[in-house]
């Protein structure tokens, strides 16, 4: 049984769900000083930020103003805007204040977050903590509120049970993984068209031999093709003059 839900984000249309997926990582880029450290953030012990850049399109990250290739996208990636960006948050635009860069937001539960709460008051050259936040970490997931699509799956699934339903960051690891499966299955597939495709039987060429010869032995050649050709021609004369002969 269905149930009405205000909050269910719709996750059908993988392009879709891609662009806005870089459109919540670019607002959260703009604010990457600001952002706590890789560290301070708590994820699903069952996800994994490298096997989901694997399953990205190629040109995810890549920029519409530049040419840069793939490996100088990864290599610029803020791998906290991404995870933060991957389970709903974003960057937090005030009514009347305007664009908040030390909050996030979710625009599902409207839920905001100071930033500073969270991000480690100093780290050493090693990267490591040495003064720490105020709040332990920030959960990606509990830190939405409870009917939050993003964390609760009879919000996001709109059913009266969680038997089957996800809950919206798993939904939307579903829409990356089954869309890299297809992608990849389809590039495959024309891939070994071009493999089978019979092609035109091209005339075979025997190749040239070149002997690297001197003037003396190229003239040596020369003149005994030469005398062949004036032996063959004198024999060929002989013998119409033979018939003529004959015919007199």
């Amino acid at each position: 049984m269905l149930v009405d839900s205000i909050f269910k984000m719709p996750m059908n249309d993988a392009s879709v769900t891609l662009e806005l997926l870089r459109y919540r990582y670019d607002e959260l880029v703009s604010r990457t000083d600001t952002l706590p450290y890789y560290f301070n953030l708590r994820t699903p012990e069952v996800y994994s930020i490298d096997g989901v850049l694997g399953q990205l399109p190629q040109n995810f990250f890549k920029s519409k103003a530049t040419t840069t290739d793939e490996a100088a996208s990864l290599q610029e990636l803020n791998r906290v805007a991404f995870t933060m960006a991957l389970f709903g948050w974003q960057g937090h635009n005030h009514d009347r204040l305007g664009d908040q860069h030390g909050s996030v937001s979710c625009q599902a539960c409207f839920r905001v977050l100071g930033l500073w709460l969270f991000k480690s008051k100093a780290i050493n050259e090693a990267g490591e903590e040495t003064v720490a936040a105020p709040v332990n970490c920030l959960d990606v997931v509990t830190e939405h509120r409870d009917y939050c699509p993003w964390r609760n799956a009879i919000s996001q699934s709109g059913l009266n049970s969680t038997t089957g339903a996800l809950p919206g960051w798993e939904a939307i690891l579903r829409v990356i993984k089954n869309d890299h499966y297809l992608r990849t299955n389809k590039e495959g597939s024309a891939k070994k068209q071009r493999i089978q495709r019979p092609q035109t039987p091209q005339r075979q060429q025997t190749p040239e031999v070149v002997d690297e010869l001197d003037d003396a032995d190229a003239k040596s050649i020369r003149d005994e093709e030469d005398k062949k050709r004036w032996a063959r021609l004198r024999r060929v004369k002989s013998l119409f003059n033979t018939k003529n002969n004959k015919k007199v």
